[in-house]
């Protein structure tokens, strides 16, 4: 049975870490205890969260929020660089790029921030009476009321979560080391967030197995059952004839919108040629009448 289990979820990749979403997000949801547990260990009652003020700390929340944004900046730039420049290989390859930004895109952005952060109104700890708020607890998942600074899911926890599958594309006698040394990352900057009353348990955990659901979908996609759609070469070549089509639709915009230029300054300089010229009619009529002999 336990060996069914394991080649099942080799074979459907994408199911199992749906399965794996939905189980932790039931024990959450079964034993929200869990999540107050966790909090309360950061928790000092008339003081609030003093973790929250460790510069140390607040280092380690900036490094997170660099890291994964500057890698996000990289990808994005590949592909923008590649679009003005078409002739000229990608920074990055192509498929790679690709996937990494989509993966930004569809998790962190779409659907944490997007979706769960805009309809889920779950307070955060720092705001909940528990510890000291004015507003009662909800469990994971709880659409709640409307609130300007929304707990679930984190947004922090599932853009680093976006790192993880870089281990995937290391040599892979060191994936594993790769992906120990990024989960350890990934893990100090979420609880991060937990130690600052910023977010529960469920919050981080949740969000980082939404991404995780996603990188798998995308990588399936991408290498497995459309590797050929998504191969460098084929990728480098659409990059390539979309870049010189949008080089050549700027060409012919900018020359259609000189033309209109010239066009209109040619009709208001009109009126200002016409009397210029009958001006200089004029004075030359003056001038012939001025040398002319007396009879």
């Amino acid at each position: 049975m336990v060996m069914r289990f394991k080649v099942f979820c080799a074979e459907n990749r994408v199911i199992a870490c749906l399965l794996a979403t939905l189980l932790l997000s039931s024990a959450f949801i079964l034993f929200p205890g869990i999540d107050l547990a966790i909090s309360r260990q950061f928790y000092v009652p008339g003081i609030g969260f003093p973790l929250a003020h460790s510069g140390l700390l607040q280092d380690v929340r900036m490094a997170g929020s660099n890291i994964p944004v500057t890698v996000a900046v990289v990808v994005f730039a590949a592909l923008v660089l590649k679009l003005l420049h078409p002739l000229r290989p990608c920074l990055l390859p192509p498929r790679f790029a690709l996937y990494f930004a989509s993966l930004y895109l569809l998790g962190p952005v779409l659907l944490v921030n997007g979706v769960l952060k805009t309809f889920w109104g779950r307070p955060r700890p720092v705001k909940v009476e528990e510890f000291g708020g004015s507003v009662p607890f909800l469990d994971a998942w709880s659409l709640g009321e409307s609130f300007t600074h929304r707990s679930f899911a984190s947004g922090e926890a599932a853009t680093i979560a976006c790192l993880l599958p870089l281990a995937l594309f290391v040599p892979r006698p060191w994936r594993w080391r790769v992906a120990a040394m990024l989960g350890v990352v990934v893990a100090l900057v979420s609880l991060n967030r937990v130690a600052f009353g910023g977010h529960f348990l469920s919050d981080i955990t949740v969000a980082i197995a939404l991404v995780l659901t996603i990188a798998v979908a995308l990588r399936q996609i991408f290498y497995v059952s459309h590797a050929e759609l998504f191969a460098d070469a084929r990728l480098d070549t659409e990059l390539t004839r979309l870049g010189l089509a949008a080089q050549s639709k700027t060409r012919r915009d900018l020359d259609a919108a000189a033309a209109l230029m010239r066009n209109g300054l040619a009709r208001l300089a009109g009126p200002f040629r016409r009397v210029a010229t009958q001006r200089l009619a004029a004075q030359r009529l003056t001038v012939s009448a001025s040398i002319l002999p007396a009879e």
